[in-house]
């Protein structure tokens, strides 16, 4: 064994102020992609009017960032894990990290031509570069504080409630950018943003404190190789890491989809998507209270698998959604969608807590506390998904994605098809999960 870890007498978690103030971070950093994810293509790209960037080199240029911040993910992981200060390991990076990526978030939106120009396109790959490796600074610290603040397991899914929860919020700040836009332009609407969101992001550090006796101290510091070799000889995190894969590419299926879905399914024009956005959230976030408190009950694990299998079930119900029903297509896919959202509630908010126990089993393995190297490993393979998913789904969609097509939207209806098969065989994977014992509650069966 390389080292030894400092462990406490069992303790009071802390109030749920920290839980709220860790959770604040969340609700940033969500606000900041979603707002990106809408309007960053529409914005270089405008369906009316001449586009900023050659339309054809803004894929390519957008893909060349994503590669070079899955590259740079897991390094700054394990720097973060090799890092000592009097501050800890993850709260400096935090700290450093929170400004530059507000800034750069700004810039985006400032290209130095308001034509189409190679210029714009170079510095669009260069701005969005700097912005995503101060995400990246910033979040995978930020994730890997998780199993610090909250070491049991009924404080980890409380506190993977609260971020799940402002996770959904961002989503809606994020989703409301539309109307900022068409009032102040995208320049004074992306500052307007990121001046409302910069004490969000500096706040937690007015109650976020490290302990000092969950860290490990180390006879002999594994390089990123070695780090990397033994994090693939965890089984769970194997297990976890491949179920991951499946509800990943779903869920990142299903944002893509989604405005197919209102207009060709449903019949209802663009503007109307933020409809569907807030019954889904709404349903989210009534159920994040009984997931808790089944999670506490029963163990997460039985929770996570039900919800699992649960969305598996109702996903392909999208290929039902048709005017062979006597119900108005729009309360069909709100129907659709809400029911998606209640049984997707739990895979949506248990996994931090299955991080933090996987990562305190890779603790008592190896001696060494090694969070930023499993969270940015899980970061990177969400950039490498979403590679993927970019690349099948127009191949996909050829199937058909317009009501005017020789088969309708075929292809949208199919995502739904294809997701249930994904989050089947993710519950599958699931149950081989070799740490279910310890997801009840200290003292509970197991």
């Amino acid at each position: 064994m390389t080292a030894t870890i400092k462990k406490s007498t069992p303790h009071q978690p802390p109030p749920v102020k920290v839980d709220i103030f860790y959770a604040l971070i969340t609700l940033g950093s969500s606000t900041v992609w979603t707002f990106l994810d809408s309007w960053l293509l529409y914005f270089y790209l405008p369906p009316e009017g001449a586009p900023l960037v050659p339309a054809a080199l803004y894929g390519l240029a957008t893909f060349i960032t994503r590669v070079v911040n899955a590259l740079i993910t897991p390094p700054i992981g394990h720097l973060s894990d090799q890092t000592r200060s009097r501050w800890g390991r993850r709260l400096p990076f935090m700290f450093a990290s929170a400004l530059p990526l507000l800034i750069f978030y700004t810039l985006l939106w400032i290209p130095p031509k308001s034509h189409q120009s190679t210029w714009n396109l170079l510095y669009l790959m260069l701005i969005l570069g700097l912005y995503n490796v101060a995400y990246v600074f910033n979040q995978v610290p930020y994730m890997a504080l998780l199993p610090e603040i909250a070491s049991t397991d009924h404080h980890r899914v409380r506190t993977s409630a609260w971020t799940s929860s402002f996770m959904l919020l961002g989503v809606i700040l994020g989703g409301l950018a539309g109307p900022a836009i068409s009032t102040l332009g995208y320049p004074k609407a992306a500052l307007l943003y990121a001046g409302a969101l910069l004490p969000v992001f500096y706040l937690p550090f007015l109650v976020l404190r490290e302990r000092p006796d969950h860290r490990s101290v180390a006879t002999r510091r594994l390089d990123f190789r070695h780090s990397i070799a033994l994090m693939f000889r965890n089984r769970a995190f194997l297990i976890m890491t491949a179920t991951g894969v499946f509800y990943w590419g779903m869920a990142t299926l299903i944002v893509a989809v989604t405005p197919y879905i209102v207009t060709e399914i449903c019949l209802l024009d663009q503007g109307s998507a933020w409809i569907f956005y807030i019954p889904a959230v709404m349903a989210s976030l009534l159920c994040y209270p009984v997931i808790t408190r089944l999670s506490n009950r029963l163990g997460k694990w039985k929770v996570f698998t039900g919800s699992l299998l649960a969305s598996a079930i109702v996903m392909p119900s999208l290929m039902l959604i048709g005017d062979w029903f006597p119900i108005a297509l729009k309360i069909q896919g709100l129907i659709w969608i809400t029911l998606q959202a209640m049984a997707m509630s739990g895979v949506v908010m248990l996994p931090p807590a299955f991080g933090a126990e996987i990562v305190d089993h890779d603790a008592e393995l190896t001696g060494q506390r090694r969070e930023g190297t499993y969270y940015a490993f899980w970061g990177f393979l969400d950039q490498v998904i979403n590679g993927l998913v970019s690349l099948m789904l127009p191949l996909l969609l050829l199937l058909g994605r317009s009501r005017s097509d020789p088969h309708g939207p075929l292809g949208v209806r199919m995502v739904g098809v294809i997701g249930g098969v994904m989050l089947f065989v993710a519950f599958l994977i699931f149950l081989r999960y070799p740490l279910r014992k310890r997801s009840f509650p200290q003292g509970g069966p197991g």
